[in-house]
């Protein structure tokens, strides 16, 4: 139904906003009529003729803005996406045809395989931290190295993900051929190329069957407490679990604003609410659900935000998102991080060097 008829325009006139619209949402006439039935049956009580108003301005306000109701409405390519997966993981392959070649068509200017492993494998590991950086954050790798990425154990291994920028790279050659830790694609270095720092990794560690039980994504900026971490995720994730932790977002909008850098267009995602998804920075998983994500990539269509991007999939593959506060989402010196799992803010070289004295202490 379109046009506001008598029957609608009777039902409306009784909201606290008359039927001015020409055309009404078919959810708003539905929710109308519930409302009324409800306010029929519960007479003398206020509060289901409140939230039922609530909700009908609700879907108006989405109505009139374009975008769709994500609790009712959400929808996304593709909608058999877990049964393509279960398919590729047991004959490894499928008959479905991928919606982008974006894993199967990319530069690898540096891979740390060779450095660190043979022709054909690595030694297992127990923990892989992949570690977003910007090409030019040298101080901050170097930190890293010097505090909670050392080499001290052999079982946990940091490789630093970044992109391309032309300046930068003479710098990047001799810290590949002194650290052998990074791991660099041919994609342009900058904020919108973060989504491809998470996926692009993905699918390397698959590809180049990558032997460990647990992979930690996360920003250059953390200050990580790699003892506590590791005790964590050896008693609370399983090896063969669908399970991801870190510091999750339950109720998030997206940013409609085009002056912002977190802007994403109605044309990229429709929906007002984007699924439960883990701050970039926080995401614990076990080799399982990467290779779970890494099948479904080709698949769907991708988008700017990576953490968000990442929460799809998760809903899409019914991987189950959890929360723990022990990934902290605002700066946590290092003496209150002894009994948490990691804090963002650490900017440069001397304040990750501080905080790790402190977290030792």
């Amino acid at each position: 139904m379109q046009i506001c008829d008598r029957k609608t325009l009777h039902y409306m006139s009784r909201f606290p906003r008359r039927c001015t619209f020409r055309c009404v949402n078919n959810y708003v006439i539905g929710i109308a009529i519930l409302c009324m039935n409800v306010r029929e049956l519960t007479r003398g009580k206020k509060w289901p003729w409140i939230i039922c108003t609530l909700l009908v301005l609700l879907v108006l306000r989405r109505w009139s803005t374009g975008e769709k109701i994500y609790f009712f409405q959400f929808t996304y390519p593709l909608h058999n996406l877990i049964d393509v997966v279960e398919e590729i993981a047991t004959t490894g392959q499928t008959t479905e045809n991928p919606l982008n070649n974006v894993t199967k068509h990319y530069v690898i200017k540096k891979d740390p395989f060779p450095k660190n492993c043979g022709s054909e494998s690595c030694d297992s590991f127990d923990i892989v931290f992949i570690v977003k950086s910007f090409v030019g954050n040298f101080g901050q790798r170097v930190a890293i190295r010097n505090t909670w990425g050392s080499k001290k154990n052999p079982r946990v291994k940091t490789l630093f993900v970044l992109g391309y920028l032309e300046s930068f790279q003479p710098f990047v050659d001799f810290e590949y051929e002194k650290f052998g830790d990074i791991l660099q694609f041919g994609f342009k270095d900058t904020y919108d190329s973060l989504v491809y720092k998470t996926i692009l990794p993905i699918d390397w560690l698959v590809k180049r069957n990558i032997n460990t039980k647990y992979v930690h994504f996360l920003d250059d900026d953390r200050l990580v407490n790699t003892r506590r971490l590791l005790e964590f995720a050896n008693d609370n994730i399983g090896i063969t679990e669908k399970k991801i932790i870190g510091h999750k977002m339950i109720i998030s909008r997206p940013y409609r604003d085009k002056s912002s850098k977190w802007f994403t267009s109605l044309e990229e995602y429709p929906f007002d609410y984007w699924p439960q998804y883990l701050i970039g920075g926080t995401l614990l998983t076990n080799m399982k659900v990467v290779k779970s994500l890494a099948y479904s990539i080709p698949f769907t269509r991708i988008i700017r935000m990576e953490d968000a991007f990442i929460g799809i999939l998760s809903k899409l593959l019914k991987i189950n998102v959890v929360h723990n506060c022990g990934f902290m989402s605002y700066f946590t010196s290092g003496s209150d991080l002894k009994d948490k799992l990691s804090s963002p803010d650490y900017k440069s070289y001397n304040s990750l060097i501080d905080g790790w004295k402190q977290l030792q202490n």
